[in-house]
């Protein structure tokens, strides 16, 4: 059972363990008569809650019913359907799809049997449009327990939510993540929109290396000149290297793996990275006089040049004189040392390097250089970043990525009018993509869509005094082989927060040697008791030699340490969580009740 599967399971069997319902008008519940009172009134048993109800039909003491809810002024109303129940399970779902005019198929009274066992209130139009997407759909058991999970949460039963669910159950958010990753990077037509993707999705999924490689290996795979005209212009590429064998050679490193091999690989065209990332800040820190100063050299010498060039000849002696000093004057101060020394070689009145010089002038005097310039150099120090902090801080680092870029927020952004935030998000750019793509991209960029809107729909759970949050982190960037699951719960504070002192964290995880490795932390009073499920037989051994830290850590940050406790997963931790399952409860909220 994959680290998903189990996650999504303990998430369900929380979440409904934990629900609490009020009773709406057109649901549909099974109840009990309990007793019965003087003056036309009897005890009944509504799942695990009991209450007194006036009685308006002749009902058996013992007897179960099924009751549809109808509201009335400020007495809710119980309208019993059909006959006392009988001990046959099949029969009395028979009876009530009859009483309610629905089609009986077996899928159908699977799920309304299923429903009724674990006690979770439904209505006669909630069936209907389940049994619609029931019978529509491929894989039926699956189906089921999404449609189950929609019925218990009071979700919209429609076919959007329906697919946002199937997607979040089906994949991790990393696989997800890269199929579109794979396929925009093989898009020969990659717009701006696509390029910010695979950097906003590239930095989720994969861990840090040599950032500034990765994105020369992708753009030059895809025909994309932007960055290697970038790297020519700040002289840190020479300007005689054609795209041509730009790409060629970039090719052949991608298809040799050379960036496993450390940072110390021996990169194309003599390209170091750190004197690259030196070159490139000072060209973005003055890369306002820069682009406006070589407009003014093209916008005096641009014609001339463009005309000796198209007729192979010089420029007259006293132009290129001055051409030369304004380069000098104007330009040469704000670049570094290293571009100074390329602009200089191509400063020569001749055909090949007066266009070679007016490439690189054009390259400077667009603001889309320093646009990208900014994107690189961003890319490149949060990598460095990453890699050089703890695993704690990664691993925090990470969560807030996910939680700014993902765009689980984007509805609440949108409301509130953060256009800029929102737009960053990678919801709000798939949103796009549909719109302007087809064929494969178009296809993955709908499932991740899905799959982000199902994360929205499952991260949070709401009650007046308590809260569930759940999130999935992509987590191959912070050395895991899988996606990382977190659950969090406990009481709110006054300001929405769950409280420190008294919550439930609990880590999904699949560990490179300790496989399947669930770790279930519950805060009482600041006191931390801490249950590790794993079926490694040596996983108490090494939970010995790290308590006197864990115990030190929890001090630094004024918890105590109460417990230490190894269960294995598929013996103690999936029983547990069907007993959750079964044991599931509805609170009735309301005193009167008239049947």
């Amino acid at each position: 059972m994959s680290i998903q599967q189990l996650a999504g399971q303990r998430i369900t069997s929380s979440q409904v363990s934990n629900s609490t319902q009020t009773l709406r008008s057109g649901q549909i519940v099974q109840g009990k008569i309990v007793k019965l009172f003087p003056n036309n009134k009897a005890q009944i048993q509504l799942g695990t809650q009991k209450m007194i109800a006036q009685l308006e039909a002749s009902l058996t003491v013992g007897g179960k019913y099924h009751f549809q809810v109808q509201a009335s002024d400020s007495v809710v109303h119980l309208k019993v359907i059909g006959d006392q129940l009988k001990n046959r399970a099949n029969v009395n779902m028979m009876s009530l799809m009859r009483q309610l005019g629905l089609n009986a198929t077996k899928s159908n009274i699977a799920l309304m049997q299923s429903l009724i066992s674990e006690k979770i209130p439904f209505s006669k139009e909630q069936l209907q449009k389940a049994f619609q997407l029931l019978d529509s759909a491929k894989n039926k058991f699956q189906a089921h327990q999404i449609l189950k999970e929609m019925i218990a949460s009071r979700l919209p039963i429609t076919d959007s939510v329906y697919q946002a669910l199937a997607a979040k159950n089906t994949n991790g958010i990393t696989d997800q993540m890269k199929s579109l990753l794979q396929q925009l990077r093989q898009d020969t037509n990659q717009t701006k929109l696509h390029q910010h993707m695979i950097n906003r999705l590239s930095q989720l999924t994969e861990r840090p290396s040599n950032q500034l490689v990765k994105q020369i290996i992708s753009q030059a795979s895809n025909n994309n000149q932007q960055l290697f005209n970038v790297l020519k212009s700040s002289g840190i590429v020479d300007a005689s290297v054609d795209f041509s064998t730009w790409k060629s050679e970039w090719a052949t490193f991608a298809k040799q793996d050379n960036l496993v091999s450390g940072s110390n690989t021996k990169l194309p065209f003599q390209l170091n990275s750190m004197e690259a990332t030196r070159v490139l800040e000072q060209m973005s820190n003055n890369g306002t006089s820069i682009r406006s100063n070589s407009k003014a050299v093209i916008q005096s010498f641009g014609h001339s040049v463009e005309t000796a060039v198209a007729n192979n000849t010089a420029l007259p002696g006293h132009e290129f004189s001055q051409l030369k000093q304004q380069l000098t004057k104007t330009i040469m101060p704000l670049l570094s040392d290293t571009q100074q020394q390329q602009l200089t070689k191509i400063i020569s009145n001749s055909p090949t390097q007066m266009r070679q010089l007016l490439s690189v002038l054009q390259t400077m005097a667009r603001s889309d250089t320093y646009a990208d310039i900014d994107n690189v150099l961003t890319t490149m120090k949060l990598g460095e970043s990453f890699l050089n902090s703890s695993p704690k801080e990664q691993f925090l680092s990470q969560i807030q990525q996910v939680l700014r870029f993902t765009g689980l927020n984007y509805e609440n952004q949108l409301a509130n009018n953060m256009a800029k935030q929102q737009s960053a998000t990678i919801k709000s750019m798939l949103m796009q993509i549909l719109q302007q793509s087809d064929g494969t991209v178009h296809d993955r960029s709908q499932q991740l869509l899905n799959f982000i809107n199902g994360m929205q729909i499952q991260s949070v759970n709401d009650t007046n005094n308590f809260l569930q949050a759940s999130l999935q982190v992509p987590a191959e960037k912070l050395g895991l082989p899988n996606d990382m699951q977190l659950d969090f719960e406990g009481k709110r504070t006054e300001d929405g927060e769950i409280n420190p002192d008294f919550c439930r964290i609990i880590f999904y995880l699949e560990l490179a040697n300790l496989n399947e490795t669930i770790i279930d932390m519950n805060i009482q009073k600041r006191a931390v008791a801490i249950t590790i499920y794993n079926d490694l037989s040596e996983m108490a051994d090494y939970s010995n030699s790290l308590k006197p830290m864990v115990k030190e850590g929890l001090e630094s940050l004024n918890y105590q340490l109460s417990t230490i406790t190894i269960k294995p997963i598929h013996e103690n931790y999936l029983s547990d969580s069907d007993k959750l399952k079964t044991a599931y409860q509805n609170s009735y909220q309301g005193v009167d009740y008239r049947v």
